[in-house]
């Protein structure tokens, strides 16, 4: 238990951030990210489905492998980078900005596409895409902050949900796509210096700046 608990307590955090979520729905339920607790359960139980294809040898996608589990990654990281594209999109008010995110969104959809046509990705982790859409998802948090500059006041945006989740995003994906590299690129730099760890701690930051939000916003501050 101990050592399971020690290999996967980000899978306790997607958990707990879900419970929040859904506890303080009441102040973001008519907003842009009314669908986020679906976003999170989605990964939680993604992780749990992930873990049981991997380590259970009656389940999986494939009947000569029980560590195929690539595909549902695949699926999942595609869904997420869009839900929040959408959520920026309508989020910002900047037009130009609104079609960056627009032609970011086509970009990342296409080199997913690429990326399948030259790795299967039942088997392989599309790591080209994943890079490129870590990248738009970061622009977008850019974007957003940019859009909210003129008027930020820290004294009451720090109730903004928005905000909250922004950084989650941004400080995740500022250094996510560069593992990924490392991982696929270098294997024994991910080995030698336990990035995997390292990773997970991202994970873990990310969804507490998402509990943070859940907790201290305001329905009257999202913006």
């Amino acid at each position: 238990m101990i050592e399971l608990l020690k290999n996967y307590f980000f899978v306790l955090v997607y958990l707990i951030s879900l419970a929040v979520s859904v506890f303080y729905y009441r102040k973001y339920f008519d907003t842009v990210l009314r669908y986020f607790p679906l976003i999170i359960a989605y990964t939680f139980f993604n992780e749990l489905l992930g873990n049981i294809i991997r380590y259970n040898e009656n389940f999986a996608f494939r009947s000569d492998r029980t560590d195929t589990n690539q595909i549902i990654y695949n699926v999942y990281i595609v869904i997420f980078f869009v839900f929040f594209y959408f959520v920026y999109r309508r989020a910002i008010s900047n037009l130009r900005f609104k079609k960056i995110i627009t032609w970011a969104t086509v970009i990342t959809v296409i080199s997913y596409l690429i990326n399948a046509s030259f790795q299967n990705p039942i088997t392989h982790d599309l790591i080209y895409a994943n890079v490129i859409g870590s990248s738009s998802l970061l622009l977008c948090c850019i974007l957003y902050f940019v859009d909210l500059n003129p008027s930020f006041q820290w004294k009451k945006d720090r109730y903004n949900l928005m905000i909250w989740v922004s950084f989650g995003l941004f400080i995740f994906y500022l250094l996510f796509p560069y593992l990924l590299l490392i991982g696929y690129l270098q294997f024994d730099i991910w080995e030698k210096y336990n990035l995997r760890t390292a990773l997970r701690i991202l994970i873990v930051v990310m969804h507490t700046l998402f509990c943070v939000g859940f907790v201290v916003s305001r329905r009257r501050a999202f913006r």
